[in-house]
Formats: C-alpha cells, sequence, structure tokens
C-alpha cells in the first residue's frame, strides 16, 4: 500500500573498484550506488539515464541479495532474489518478482562522471548518509520510508538491513562514527592507502557459504543485524566474524601465503577487538591456547605443511608483540608496487619474499625465526639479510625450539712456530650452544672423529670471540680448522680455516 514516486538522483559515475589482487574482495564487482529507492514485488518500474550510460557496462540492479542458492540442499528462500537489468538504451523498465532496493551498478574502472537518473514508480526505502542525513530527518521521517530494507551507511561502509530492525534507531550517527572507525583501522592496518571502494555488507536469511562470507557484498545472516546496529552492543562486544570477514576483503594474493587464507583476515579480527574494542575476542587467541597450540605444532616438527589459521597466527602475533602491527603492515604494502618481475610466483617465493619483507620492515633478521616454523628458506635468504641483527630475544628459544648457532667471518691471526689465534663472529648464537674447535694437519670435514685435536670453547654469547691454540708443530706444518656448534638437538659446523705455523729462528 506504499505511495509510488518518482525521484532523480545524482550518480557518482567514477568508480575504481579494487586491483583484481584483492582476491577474496569481489575486487572487479560492478559497484552498486544507492538511490534510496525500492521496487515493490512484481511492479514496473522506470529507469531514465543519459546516453553516456547507455553500453558502458552499467546495470540497474534489483535487489541487494545476489547471493546464488542453487547448489543448497535446503533453502530458506528462493535461489535467486536479484535481477540485473543491462543498460543498453536511456530508459528502461526493471522489476522483480521478488521486490528488491534498486541500485545502479557501475562496471569497475568506469569514469563516467556525474549523472543524473530518474527512477518513477518506486517505493521510497529508509536511508541514512552519514555526514548528509540530519538527526532530525532520520528520526521524524526517513526511518519510517515504508520500503522492508533500510541502508545505513558512510563513505567507508554501508549496512543492507531489514527496515525493522532500524525503525527505533536514535543514534545512526554515532553507529556510523564507530563502523567509520572500524572500516578505517582495517584499511590502515593492510596499508593499501587511500581505499577506492565503499565496503558494503548485506544480511541474508540464507547466504551461499558459511555463517558469513567474504566478496562485495560481504553477506551474513540476518540473525547478526540487531547487534551490528547496535553501537553500544559493538562497542563493548565487537564482531569477530565481521572483522574478519572485511578483513578477507584486504587480503593481497602475492602476501597471502601458503595455509594463511583464513589467517591474515583474522589480523583484522585481532587488531579490532583489542584496540577498538578492548577484549580478546576469540578463545583460539588465548594465551593457554596458544601455547598449547605451539606445543603441539612444535613437538610435531614444525611442519610447514600443518602450518595453517590459528598456528599460522601464533607466527605473526608473535613478531606484533614485540614490535606492535607496524612492521606487519609496512611489509604488506611493499606487495602494492612491486614490480611484476619481484611478485612471488610459487610457495616456496611466496615464503622466503614475506621474510625478507618483513626483516626489512622491523629491522631484524627474522630469517632464523620464521626456519623454526618450517619456512622453507633459501640460503639467498640469509645472505640477503645479514647486515640486519638477528632477532634472538624471540620467545621461542628454548621454550619450543632449539635454535642453532651462526658463526660467520671465520679467520686466523698471530700465527707462530706453535701457536695461533682462531676468530669468529658470533652473529646467532642460538639455544645453549657448545662450541668446539676441530683442527689437525688434514681437514677431517664435518666428522668429530676424523680430527686429531680438539678444543671445547663453550657457550657463546653475541659479537667477535677468539681462541688460542697452542702445541703446534712448527716449521711450515699447514692446519686446518672447523667450528662445530652443537645444543644436543641441532649440529652446524663454520670453515674451514687454514695456517701455516712459523719456522723458528736462527
Amino acid at each position: 500500500n506504499a505511495s509510488r514516486i518518482s525521484r532523480t538522483i545524482t550518480i557518482d559515475g567514477n568508480q575504481s573498484g579494487l586491483p583484481s589482487n584483492f582476491g577474496y574482495a569481489g575486487a572487479r564487482s560492478h559497484i552498486r550506488v544507492t538511490t534510496g529507492l525500492y521496487a515493490a514485488a512484481g511492479d514496473v518500474v522506470t529507469v531514465s539515464l543519459p546516453q553516456q550510460v547507455v553500453d558502458s557496462g552499467a546495470y540497474v540492479l534489483v535487489g541487494a541479495h545476489s547471493d546464488s542458492l542453487w547448489g543448497k540442499d535446503q533453502l530458506h528462500r528462493h535461489p535467486e532474489i536479484a535481477r540485473w537489468w543491462y543498460v543498453d538504451q536511456p530508459y528502461i523498465e526493471v522489476g522483480n518478482a521478488f521486490g528488491g532496493p534498486i541500485y545502479l551498478a557501475i562496471e569497475a574502472g568506469s569514469v563516467l562522471g556525474e549523472f543524473d537518473v530518474t527512477i518513477s514508480n518506486a517505493v521510497k526505502a529508509p536511508q541514512y548518509i552519514h555526514g548528509e542525513t540530519s538527526l532530525f530527518q532520520w528520526i521524524e521521517q526517513y526511518r519510517h520510508d515504508p520500503a522492508p530494507w533500510a541502508e545505513i551507511g558512510s563513505d567507508l561502509f554501508i549496512l543492507t538491513v531489514p527496515s525493522h530492525e532500524i525503525r527505533g534507531l536514535e543514534n545512526p550517527d554515532e553507529l556510523m562514527d564507530w563502523w567509520d572507525d572500524a572500516l578505517s583501522m582495517e584499511h590502515e592496518l593492510y596499508g593499501y592507502l587511500p581505499w577506492p571502494r565503499v565496503e558494503r555488507a548485506v544480511f541474508d536469511a540464507q547466504i551461499s557459504a558459511g555463517w558469513m562470507h567474504s566478496g562485495y557484498p560481504f553477506m551474513a545472516h540476518d540473525l547478526s543485524v540487531p547487534a551490528v546496529v547496535n553501537v553500544s552492543y559493538m562497542s563493548e562486544n565487537g564482531d569477530w566474524g565481521m572483522f574478519h570477514e572485511l578483513g578477507h576483503n584486504h587480503q593481497w594474493m602475492p602476501s597471502t601465503l601458503p595455509g594463511t587464507t583464513e589467517t591474515g583476515c583474522n589480523f583484522a579480527s585481532v587488531y579490532l577487538m583489542e584496540e577498538l574494542v578492548g577484549v580478546e575476542g576469540h578463545g583460539a587467541v588465548d594465551p593457554e591456547q596458544r601455547a598449547a597450540r605451539m606445543e603441539a605444532y612444535f613437538d610435531d616438527g614444525s611442519n610447514i605443511s600443518n602450518w595453517s589459521v590459528w598456528v599460522a597466527l601464533d607466527t605473526f602475533l608473535i613478531v606484533k608483540e614485540e614490535w606492535t602491527w607496524q612492521p606487519i603492515t609496512d611489509a604488506l604494502t611493499v606487495y602494492y608496487d612491486l614490480p611484476a618481475s619481484q611478485v612471488p610466483s610459487n610457495d616456496v617465493e611466496e615464503f622466503n619474499a614475506w621474510v625478507l619483507h618483513l626483516s626489512e620492515a622491523s629491522g631484524y633478521n627474522l630469517a632464523p625465526y620464521h626456519s623454526a616454523w618450517g619456512f622453507p628458506l633459501e640460503q639467498s635468504t640469509f645472505d640477503s639479510l645479514d647486515h640486519l641483527p638477528v632477532w634472538v630475544e624471540d620467545p621461542l628459544r628454548g621454550e619450543y625450539f632449539q635454535y642453532p648457532a651462526i658463526l660467520r667471518n671465520l679467520e686466523v691471526s698471530g700465527t707462530t712456530a706453535n701457536s695461533t689465534t682462531i676468530h669468529w663472529e658470533t652473529y646467532d648464537n642460538g639455544t645453549d650452544i657448545t662450541l668446539t674447535i676441530y683442527y689437525g694437519t688434514s681437514d677431517g670435514g664435518e666428522n668429530p672423529s676424523s680430527w686429531s685435536d680438539s678444543i671445547v670453547v663453550g657457550g657463546t654469547g653475541l659479537g667477535d670471540e677468539s681462541q688460542g691454540i697452542t702445541g703446534l708443530d712448527c716449521c711450515g706444518t699447514t692446519y686446518h680448522a672447523r667450528i662445530h656448534a652443537s645444543n644436543g638437538d641441532r649440529e652446524s659446523w663454520f670453515g674451514p680455516v687454514s695456517w701455516t705455523t712459523d719456522y723458528l729462528p736462527d
């Protein structure tokens, strides 16, 4: 029984969409521009558009709920309730047997400028535009507009919800202030700025996958609506799932490591629950659960094939807890401008590239840390980072993983007829390391029993160290030496170095 109206709306036809590497975001989907109007079920609605829009790739979309449910065993609504009408002429008739909000859907990458669209025989829908709609207008009129679906939105985020859920909403300004903070924090966390698209969440009686799923729009069950439009509830409790799905929309494929599809999105959930809401947010990030999970992972040999979701999140959280999120943000940001030749193209390249970028962002060589987790790191990665100090304070050391030592710059000096001094730099002192110098007149390689002599140096700190060797044969005898570093679990060999003893004075 609602009145039908005619309205002219100004549409922004400049819509870039997102780069396609935002692989879970529906990055190149048509951008929906709200008209604030609704097509009643079965009605014919007329739409008049300027010639510049004809055959530009634009559509008129009738219906917000574009998830297709044809593959579902049980149905709670018809499988297909949104209709797309291609704009192939300046005057078109549209409609939907189920009714639905009316949108202009602009092809991603369009540069159409602003244009006016006139829509006739439509129903007014509740609409709040943050920063434009006055509270008086909202409370006295707009929230009572008759269409069954409403939109509460801003320049960052739009919520499409059943109208009955917002009839009593009196503080949409505070609500969207809060959601704008949430979206801004996500954009800043992942570092792609300025974010070029207004994100959308549409709530439905049934969706195509899960409780929520990412994309454009990202979809959620309508049971979530009462909390999502209640700023007091959201401020105190947050919504891990909402933050998670928006996080998916921020995942850049080249920096999404194998096994981390459901990990990188949780950066947003952890960050917003902690910093915006002030709660832990999920039992899986409880310290006891994290400790038990890491213990099981490392007891099983830190097998990278088991590195996913929560155990992978632990890897990132330890870095966050040392340096805040900033190095992770900085590392993610590097990928957005990488030349094509530097974009990793397989799993091993992805692991190695991430360690390089994160290490540079943190100012520490994180190759040993990630190697402990089982990352398949190449020697070139270690070599590329050897100008940075190793992070030797990471909490895995001695607790979950016995780190090997890394020595470098082995050399000898001060050689006499029967003595010399071996020098080295301990770059990484590992965990509970004992150093032993093996030496003799032939190189015994990495087999202790093949050496004639040895000296136990004992433990090692960081930095330059040395050990004198005496009792050598004189007079042009050539010696070889290697340093063995062991902690019982792991051993490493360094060297060889060689020297020749001096002759005795006449």
